[in-house]
């Protein structure tokens, strides 16, 4: 029976609840699956089958030791979901750059400051016509490291995001209010192919959509055209993702793009009572 192992990091050993139910649908197609701690020197690596990168939630942090992992387990023949050249594309938030470029997607206009560059912050807001505006580390995830600011703050501001850039490559991207008006659309494709959806919101008052953060998440269909979007954008994806997540918010009729999560996205497996199965059936289909 083929054995494989559902990544994760040390502070969730046993996975989260929606991951586990990864665990039975798998073993019904005669695979086991384990959860096993990325950086845990107690896991025989090379004796799996499979990887399958889950709530690997600290990779953000420590994405040099990270990436060098992954290194190993490709060059131990393990196979790796999804494939190390995506993880490695997909670790820097440059990839909505190419995709945009590329792919014609839709995406949230950025403003790219490379590490050690020195940028006045309310001139940059001025430039780009922006009130609000949301200030990120271009590799992040769960919305570390995110702060908004304004016009009218940004002098304020200006240390904080000085100290962001001494540290390494950081974005802007306006505030969207679509995310607190409508809702910020998870789409979520498993084997290329659309599975399910959900609409997040943030809390009263806040921009994130994060639960850490006080956001929710229920499940929604999609419009016709949001899908056919979305799926444009897993076309344009140098690669052949097993999953993918494909967050953005609907204007004027077009999904714009915000995030394209290919490393440790939540799936929400439990918000679809087939979406574990489909997952289960697209790994049992590689090993």
């Amino acid at each position: 029976m083929p054995r494989i192992a559902l990544a994760t990091y040390a502070k969730l050993p046993t996975l989260n609840d929606d991951d586990r139910l990864l665990v039975p649908a798998l073993a019904a197609l005669g695979v086991t699956a384990v959860p096993a701690v990325w950086d845990s020197s107690d896991v025989c690596w090379d004796e799996l089958q499979g990887v399958l990168i889950r709530s690997s939630w600290d990779y953000h942090l420590r994405a040099p030791e990270f990436l060098a992992w992954i290194a190993r387990l490709e060059r131990a023949g393990v196979t790796v979901w999804n494939p190390g050249d995506l993880l490695r594309w997909n670790h820097h938030k440059r990839y909505l750059r190419d995709l945009a470029a590329g792919g014609g997607v839709a995406t949230v206009p950025t403003r790219w400051l490379a590490r050690g560059d020195e940028v006045d912050l309310p001139t940059l807001l001025a430039d780009a016509g922006w009130r609000e505006a949301v200030v990120k580390p271009a590799v992040s995830a769960s919305a570390f490291g995110t702060w908004r600011t304004s016009t009218a703050s940004a002098s304020g501001d200006q240390a904080r995001l000085d100290q962001m850039v001494s540290a390494g490559d950081v974005m802007v991207q306006p505030l969207l209010p679509e995310v607190s008006d409508a809702g910020e659309w998870s789409l979520l494709f498993l084997g290329r192919r659309f599975s399910h959806a959900v609409l997040k919101r943030p809390a009263p008052g806040d921009y994130r959509v994060q639960w850490e953060f006080g956001g929710s998440a229920v499940s929604a269909a999609p419009a016709d055209h949001l899908i056919a979007d979305a799926a444009r954008v897993i076309a344009a994806v140098p690669g052949d993702p097993l999953y993918a997540r494909v967050d953005g918010v609907e204007r004027a009729g077009r999904l714009v793009l915000m995030e394209l999560e290919l490393i440790e996205p939540h799936l929400f497996l439990g918000w679809d009572a087939g979406a574990a199965g489909r997952l289960a059936r697209a790994i049992r289909e590689t090993v």
